[in-house]
């Protein structure tokens, strides 16, 4: 009769078995990501093309001592009156409609371009012209609305 087994050993696998699983398993997810590898190694190819790789370096190894410079640039009161401009203004936009701040910054962009147009045709504007003016109804509605940002302006000052 066979001899009952008492003892189990266990398969520890050799360095260079581990080496060889490990391996294994790399080529593995290196088969399933290829495309996202490839294109993360042209990506990296860029930034060492156009210096961005050193210089990311040079920040990495530089951290401690540019986290110093940022926290002591930060910490001065002028900065921290800034950022809390930022934030109060960020604010104020929020309370804004998003068609009213459109319409506004696309009548400034309009402005601008009308205006740089007068000064390169060289119009000059008299006494008359003024008088004129108010009449057109873009000028009127442009009026209306610069009075009526003054006056609630002025409420609040």
């Amino acid at each position: 009769m066979a001899k009952p087994i008492t003892v189990v050993k266990k398969h520890e696998p050799t360095e260079a078995e581990k080496q060889a699983m490990a391996l294994g398993e790399l080529v593995s997810i290196i088969a399933k990501n290829g495309e996202a590898l490839q294109e993360t190694l042209k990506l990296i190819q860029l930034l060492h093309e156009s210096g961005a790789l050193e210089i990311i370096g040079g920040l990495i190894q530089s951290r401690e001592k540019i986290m110093e410079i940022g926290i002591s640039q930060l910490s001065k009161p002028t900065m921290t009156r800034g950022v809390n401009n930022v934030m109060s203004a960020v604010g104020m936009l929020g309370e804004l409609e998003p068609e009213t701040i459109k319409k506004v910054f696309e009548g400034i962009v309009n402005g601008m371009q009308h205006s740089a147009e007068e000064v390169r045709a060289g119009k000059k504007t008299g006494m008359f012209d003024l008088m004129k003016a108010y009449k057109d109804p873009d000028i009127n509605r442009a009026m209306t609305v610069m009075l009526g940002f003054l006056k609630g302006m002025g409420q609040k000052l």
